[in-house]
């Protein structure tokens, strides 16, 4: 089963380690990688010995997978990579809270 980000939200639920390397068409030791650092993690209260994620570590894992694959990035590579977008996105959203500031999406780079 490969599923698509899409597919994957509408899913939702939990997964174990080797439904996200099915899903994702990952190894199971990279998908550990990503554990170790930080990139994903499991959620609190799983049976013991059985560790489980959230669907929106599968859609994580994914841009992990084509962050490696399209930028040729090693794990820590990915993890950094992963922090900044996410950095990123946290800006770009409490910009979007402030009075009077447009995006830079909505800038036409003209001046007034």
């Amino acid at each position: 089963m490969h599923a698509l980000p899409s597919e994957i939200a509408e899913i939702g639920g939990v997964w174990t380690i080797e439904e996200i390397c099915v899903a994702c068409q990952v190894e199971q030791g990279w998908v550990a990688g990503l554990v170790s650092h930080g990139v994903i993690e499991p959620l609190e209260g799983g049976k013991l010995g059985v560790a489980r994620y959230a669907a929106a570590s599968v859609m994580r894992v994914a841009k992990a997978k084509r962050l490696e694959r399209d930028l040729s990035l090693n794990t820590p590579g990915v993890a950094l990579a992963l922090d900044l977008l996410d950095e990123i996105e946290r800006l770009r959203a409490k910009l979007r809270t402030l009075p009077g500031l447009s995006s830079p999406s909505d800038q036409s780079g003209s001046a007034e």
